[in-house]
């Protein structure tokens, strides 16, 4: 039995779940009593191969405390009933199987159960992006990675790669996903299945962040991967994938072409939720482009196919209603639009598609002469895409608010907002987070000249990335990270921000009597000098209140930016007024921080910066 599951682990490490479940239900047809080591590995055959009921009911007929058992059976027993909880929505009970897996490895022998560690791990990570607990997510994440390099190299590293480079992407961290999926493909056989999805995969992340070259590539090989080995369903979901790359490349022409070779190759399979996506990728495209009738036929269909497959998770659900969107604004019907994504327009602020459903608030906003509700939205878009690396599609329609962006107080979307018009004018995002400038060039507040009345539009430039490159992104030395931050850095002043030599801080900072320094860790307040090194708690907290003096914190938002507990905590009314408290403290004047109230019934209060205050805060061009 021992030799036999051994067998059974590396062929569903190659795949193979489907002869899993063949097999072994052939061998139990001959045997009176289900062996626990062939039960769990059955459990999980069934899953995979999407057999879930039948997973559901061999799982729910073993016992629930099977302590005569292995532990490392317990546990991959728990944990294959934590997966299938998690899919039903039953997160209590996915969370106490969790922990059941947990003491089953703890009783272990030691050095053993690596394998059902990772797994644990991985759902653990599943578990905490459905409770939305993201740092929970992050941490297993983590924790994962680190268990897999203590295992032994094989086939399975394949699998475990893709899982990673998912779990990547939902957690908003494209660029982690990409070197996960390059791994993932690097370790394929040529022209195999798993090289043709890992390619699928490889494409959409790096068309999210603006690789749209070597995005293209990666999807045009898996087309041709698809069409050699396998034909129908596949070969479509692959064009698709071509069709995705496109729209973000903001080619939504070249997008149509490729979603009509998907149509044409499903033919009449039935592929309710891939027949979804495709109708949903057609409507943006077609919206994009103008044809706003088409638009509306084809998001009629998309809303009757996601009825056939419902119920779709609150990701889906975000996506069809940026199309919603997308589609009444390329009707003309501004306030329609804007009355159905500004709902939604706060809702997963880390995904991908909440940037874009944000930007269509910004230009329907805009067009509307709802300056402030503009700049809200487009501020954002431009932080998440800051944070996560993310390029949102219909730059060119969006050329507007990203010149206006340059006019914000926050450094992070004046530097998005820059890398925007780079992308606009050279065809591809730069090489770094943060756009970097010569040191010839003028440093006005702006180094871009203003918005044309029709942008232009050069062709794209090849970025250079390879597959390998990305393995070895954390390869970096610190040296190559910092290379232009002597050169250029933010200034922030309650007039905007601008970029300066570090040999002008001097002049630039001249008239402020607080002054905030993020690369040395210093706070300067009437001439005195005091060190944050002993403070690093509250200096993001004081960061955020001179980016957001305009607006000001809300509690929740003060929270976050000190870290520790968030505002579901017991006492987190207290911990407010215990950091507003310090921050007044640091700066030395009780009035620094005024008390606001946002206008309506129910507007929340907020803490800003007291106009009295004239300060400055230094930060490097690229993040750290």
């Amino acid at each position: 039995m021992y030799a036999a599951v051994q067998l059974l682990d590396r062929l569903a490490a190659a795949d193979e779940a489907k002869f899993v479940v063949t097999w072994t239900e052939q061998f139990l047809n001959r045997r009176t009593r289900l062996d626990p080591a062939l039960a769990v590995r059955l459990v999980r055959a069934y899953r995979e191969t999407g057999h879930v009921n039948k997973a559901r009911e061999l799982a729910a007929s073993l016992p629930s405390s099977p302590s005569s058992w292995n532990p490392l059976d317990i546990a991959r027993l728990a944990v294959e009933r934590a997966t299938l909880c998690t899919m039903d929505g039953l997160t209590d009970h996915a969370e106490s199987e969790l922990r059941q897996a947990s003491r089953a490895l703890a009783a272990a022998a030691r050095g053993t159960g690596l394998r059902e560690q990772l797994d644990m791990h991985l759902t653990s990570a599943q578990l905490g992006l459905r409770r939305h607990r993201m740092a929970h997510a992050h941490a297993a994440l983590r924790l994962a990675e680190h268990v897999a390099e203590r295992l032994e190299d094989g086939a399975w590293r394949v699998a475990v790669s893709m899982n990673f480079g998912h779990l990547a992407m939902r957690l908003a961290d494209p660029r982690t996903a990409a070197k996960h999926y390059g791994v993932a493909l690097n370790r394929s056989p040529t022209g195999s299945v798993a090289a043709m999805r890992a390619h699928g995969n490889l494409a959409i992340a790096l068309g999210s962040i603006g690789e749209f070259d070597a995005a293209r590539a990666s999807a045009e090989r898996a087309c041709h991967i698809a069409g050699e080995m396998a034909a129908g369903w596949r070969h479509a979901d692959a064009y698709d994938v071509l069709g995705i790359v496109e729209i973000t490349a903001d080619r939504p022409s070249a997008a149509l072409l490729a979603l009509d070779l998907a149509h044409a190759t499903l033919g009449d399979l039935e592929q309710a939720t891939l027949r979804y996506q495709l109708a949903g990728h057609r409507t943006l495209a077609l919206a994009m482009l103008g044809r706003a009738e088409e638009a509306t036929q084809w998001l009629a269909k998309t809303e009757v196919l996601c009825d056939e497959i419902a119920p779709i998770d609150t990701l889906d659900d975000q996506d069809l209603v940026a199309m919603r969107a997308r589609t009444l604004e390329a009707c003309g019907s501004l306030r329609e639009a804007l009355a159905v994504a500004a709902v939604h327009a706060e809702r997963l602020p880390d995904a991908f598609i909440t940037g874009t459903l944000n930007l269509i608030i910004a230009r329907c906003a805009s067009a509307l002469g709802d300056a402030q509700t503009s700049r809200a939205a487009t501020e954002r878009a431009a932080l998440s895409g800051d944070k996560h690396g993310w390029v949102f599609p219909d730059r060119e329609a969006s050329t507007e608010l990203w010149y206006n962006a340059q006019k914000s107080g926050d450094s992070r979307v004046v530097r998005y907002a820059e890398k925007m018009i780079a992308v606009l004018t050279t065809g591809a995002a730069p090489p770094n987070v943060a756009v970097s400038h010569p040191a010839s060039v003028p440093l006005e507040r702006s180094s871009f000249p203003p918005p044309p009345s029709r942008p232009s539009r050069t062709p794209s430039r090849p970025s250079g990335w390879s597959v390998t490159d990305l393995a070895n992104a954390d390869d970096l030395s610190e040296f190559d990270v910092r290379a232009d931050r002597d050169a250029l850095i933010y200034v922030t002043t309650p007039q905007g921000v601008c970029r300066v030599r570090a040999t002008e801080v001097t002049g630039a900072t001249a008239g402020a009597n607080v002054i905030v320094d993020t690369i040395a860790h210093q706070l300067r307040v009437g001439g005195r000098e005091v060190s944050l090194q002993r403070r690093r708690a509250i200096e993001p907290l004081v960061v955020q209140m001179l980016r957001r003096a305009r607006d000001g914190l809300s509690a929740e938002e003060i929270l976050r930016a000190a870290g520790g507990p968030g505002p579901e905590s017991a006492d987190a009314e207290h911990r407010v007024r215990v950091l507003i408290s310090r921050v007044r403290d640091l700066l030395g004047d009780p009035l620094a921080i005024e008390r606001v109230r946002d206008a309506g019934e129910h507007g929340r209060t907020r803490y800003r910066l007291s106009s009295a205050v004239r300060f400055a805060l230094i930060e490097p061009l690229c993040p750290s």
